[in-house]
Parts: C-alpha cells; sequence; structure tokens
C-alpha cells in the first residue's frame, strides 16, 4: 500500500489552529474587558449588533430596556419565541447584561446619567433630537464624563436636511435610500406585467443588512475613538445613519454613475458590469459562476465542452459580454449545460480543470448554492467552531453564530445568549449605584425600572 503524504499546507493548518482554536478561547484575555458600554439601542438591531461586537470582546455590555422590555425582543419569524424571547434577540443578546431603565421618566434619567458617569461608551438609536430633550445628548452627558464616547445610529443623521424627522432607523428604509436596492432584482420582461410577474421588482438583501453594515461602522468608529482617547483623554460623538453606511458598499456603482453617468440597472441574476457573473442552475439546485477576467469566462467555456464550438478561441475582450442582449443570449446558453451537473460534480470540474485544462491554472470560481441546514452542516464550518452551540444557564443550548473571526491571544467569545428583560437590575443597579432590593422595589414600584 503506497504511503500516504500529508500536504505541506496540513502541518501549517495545525501550527495555526493551536495558537487560535475557538476551543481555547476562555483560556485567554479579553480584549476589552476594562470597559463599560451603554446600550439603548431603540427599535433598532444596528444599536444591538454594534454592542454585540464591543461583548464578544469582553466589554462590560449594560443593555438598558423600558419596562417591559424593547420591541426589538419581538422580532422573529413566524412571531416565534423561545422563552419569551424572539429568536432576533437571542443573536443579539450576546454577553449582555440587561437592566430596565425608563427614560420617560425624570428620575429615569438622572439614574442614566449616574450610569454614563461610569460608562466608556454610550450607544443610542433613538431618533435625532430625542435624547437631548430629555437632557442626555452628548452635550448634557460629556460634561459629567469628557471621557464618554457616545454613539448615534439612526435613520438620517444628527445633522442635514432630514435630522428632524422623529422617525426611527428602519433596515427595509435604510436599504431602498441607500441606493443599492435600485440595482437588485429581476427585470420585468418587455411585454409582461408586475401582475404576471409580481416578483420583478427591486429586491432587499437578507436579515437587516443595513443595521448590520451600520452596526459594524459604529463598532469600528467607536473603536477609533478608544484608541484617540488613549491618546488624549478625551471622548467624542459618533454619528451613523444607516443608509449612509449601507452606501459604502454600493463600490463600483457610485463611480460608474459619477465618472461615467452610468445607472447600474437592475438585472435579475445578471450583471452588465461584469461577466461572468452570477447564478445558474443545476439538477440538485444551482452554482455561483465568476470569471471577471477574459481567461477564465474561456475557460468555463472550455469547461462544458463548448470551447471549438462557441468560437472561444477568437475572443479578445469581455467588452461584447457586457451588453445586455449578449447575456441573456449566453445564459439562454449556459443554463443548459449546467444542468447536465450537480453541484458538487461542476465545482469538481473547475477544480480539476485548474490542474489540467488548457488554460490552466486558470479557472472559473464555481461555488455551490446552499440552504441555510447545509451551511450549518458543512464540516469546515463546524470544523472552525461557527455553530457550536452555546450552553445558557437560561435558554438552554442555543445555536447561533459565534464569533466572526480568529485571533491569537484576545478572541472574541461568545459566555452566554442573552437574558430576560430586567434579569441583571439587582446586580448592574447594586454595583453602580449601591441600590439594594429595597431600593429597586420602590423604583419599580414607581415604574422607573
Amino acid at each position: 500500500m503506497a504511503e500516504h503524504k500529508r500536504p505541506k499546507w496540513a502541518a501549517w493548518a495545525d501550527h495555526i489552529r493551536s495558537l487560535d482554536d475557538p476551543a481555547k478561547n476562555f483560556e485567554k484575555p479579553e480584549a476589552l474587558d476594562d470597559l463599560v458600554v451603554l446600550d439603548l439601542s431603540s427599535r433598532s438591531m444596528a444599536g444591538c449588533f454594534c454592542s454585540s461586537l464591543l461583548a464578544e470582546l469582553g466589554a462590560e455590555t449594560i443593555r438598558i430596556e423600558p419596562p417591559g422590555g424593547d420591541l426589538v425582543r419581538t422580532y422573529s419569524p413566524g412571531g416565534v419565541m423561545h422563552r419569551g424571547t424572539g429568536l432576533a434577540y437571542l443573536q443579539e443578546g450576546r454577553n449582555k447584561y440587561h437592566i430596565t431603565l425608563n427614560l420617560e421618566k425624570e428620575e429615569g434619567r438622572e439614574i442614566l446619567k449616574c450610569l454614563a458617569g461610569a460608562a466608556d461608551v454610550l450607544i443610542e438609536t433613538y431618533p435625532t433630537g430625542v435624547m437631548e430633550e430629555w437632557g442626555i445628548g452628548y452635550e448634557e452627558l460629556s460634561k459629567l464624563n469628557p471621557r464618554l464616547i457616545y454613539t448615534s445610529i439612526s435613520a438620517f443623521g444628527r445633522f442635514g436636511p432630514e435630522s428632524g424627522r422623529r422617525q426611527y432607523d428602519y433596515d427595509n428604509v435604510s436599504q431602498a435610500r441607500s441606493g443599492i436596492q435600485y440595482g437588485t432584482g429581476e427585470i420585468l420582461p418587455e411585454g409582461k406585467t408586475y401582475d404576471e410577474m409580481p416578483y420583478a421588482v427591486p429586491t432587499k438583501a437578507g436579515p437587516w443588512i443595513a443595521w448590520a453594515v451600520s452596526g459594524t461602522f459604529g463598532a469600528m468608529g467607536i473603536l477609533a475613538a478608544l484608541h484617540y482617547r488613549c491618546q488624549t483623554g478625551e471622548g467624542q460623538a459618533i454619528d451613523i445613519a444607516s443608509p449612509e453606511a449601507y452606501e459604502r458598499l454600493h463600490d463600483y456603482a457610485l463611480h460608474w454613475y459619477a465618472d461615467q453617468g452610468v445607472l447600474n440597472e437592475r438585472f435579475g441574476n445578471l450583471d452588465t458590469a461584469l461577466w461572468l457573473y452570477g447564478f445558474f442552475p443545476t439538477k440538485d439546485g444551482g452554482v455561483f459562476l465568476g470569471g471577471l477576467r477574459l481567461e477564465m469566462w474561456k475557460a468555463f467555456v472550455d469547461i462544458i465542452g463548448k470551447y471549438e464550438e462557441w468560437g472561444a478561441e477568437e475572443w479578445t475582450s469581455l467588452a461584447p459580454f457586457m451588453k445586455k442582449d449578449w447575456q441573456l443570449k449566453y445564459q439562454a446558453m449556459i443554463n443548459p449545460e449546467t444542468m447536465k451537473y450537480t453541484s458538487e460534480e461542476l465545482t469538481a470540474k473547475s477544480v480539476e480543470y485548474a490542474k489540467t485544462g488548457r488554460l490552466a491554472p486558470i479557472t472559473t470560481v464555481v461555488a455551490p448554492i446552499v440552504s441555510p441546514a447545509d451551511a450549518m452542516k458543512d464540516e469546515v464550518w463546524r470544523d472552525r467552531g461557527i455553530f457550536t452551540p452555546v450552553q445558557d444557564p437560561v435558554y438552554g443550548s442555543i445555536v447561533c453564530a459565534q464569533a466572526q473571526w480568529k485571533a491569537t491571544e484576545t478572541p472574541p467569545r461568545t459566555k452566554w445568549v442573552c437574558r430576560p428583560v430586567g434579569y441583571d437590575n439587582g446586580f448592574i443597579y447594586l454595583k453602580y449605584l449601591g441600590f439594594g432590593p429595597g431600593r429597586l422595589k420602590e423604583l419599580s414600584d414607581q415604574g422607573v425600572i
């Protein structure tokens, strides 16, 4: 029997695993374990997403909700609740202490000022002006705590023509206002009506991606502000509008219009800025095919055995393939060819072509389209620990996406999934304000907490 030789990269992979294996995260220090974060998110997952990133890095994150809980606790497909909490919030309640505080009451706002005096970061998602009217905006709180980093995530920002609107930040509005949604979705073919093809409209991206983007930029802004504070001792205000943050992902489409006056119109599964670039059917589902270079497009044509028939040798530029009529023509020609294979077979053909094909090592990118179930069963992600269940003392064994990056010294981690409304009132109010059970009962009876 031939001796099996381990590839060289396997030893390197073993070495990296020994340094940043997620299974060893709890043996290592946390990067932000000396920080106190107040999360006042209201009706918005953007702020919750932002504070989740900080909480994963070890910040003592205190989630402040109104008595009865914030509306985001109810966000859940089909209204499904797990032990009183929506599925979406189980993902973004991680590692946070949960307390209640009624900011509509004067005493509640005074308590917040005391908490802000001991905090490093405050995150809020109220419509612009609400916190200022309550006397707990940045100017007021920075007088009490000049080191405070005050982060506002809103629908239209803290200045600008629409900043005075009292509209909460909604993800679907942010997607629409960003300009990105304009270029996504199926086209309405000539001669068809929307009654016949109701789906041929601009299409939103997955679950609240605009909120996730503004929350991510919020966390990045906070980390930059913390670095600046280390140098100067000064806090600052951070202002994020979710549509503006999501626009950052528009990439070349903005420059295409600014430089050439070209609008990136929606074109269904195709894209007139790129070729080969789209999703195509297979026997068991579909695959994404990516070329981006003429040689990669030619390689794909070779993979499916159409190199000579389609005259690929004569192609000298991708420019013709950027035209809508050409893309529609070749899409119709490609579909029957990809349907001859399963997704796995087509992926394997691309990998093999990179080794032995006429244009090797050039090949086409091929990736199977997988369902959430298949993604969660994928051995790659299971081995990297992203779907390892969290054993939560309140909610039980919960599968939620673990921290999305690995680190050798201060890795992020999920310590617990979530907490019920007001679960940590006793601990947090005693720790920071010295409130015992008697005082907490008084505040509860008065509707303050």
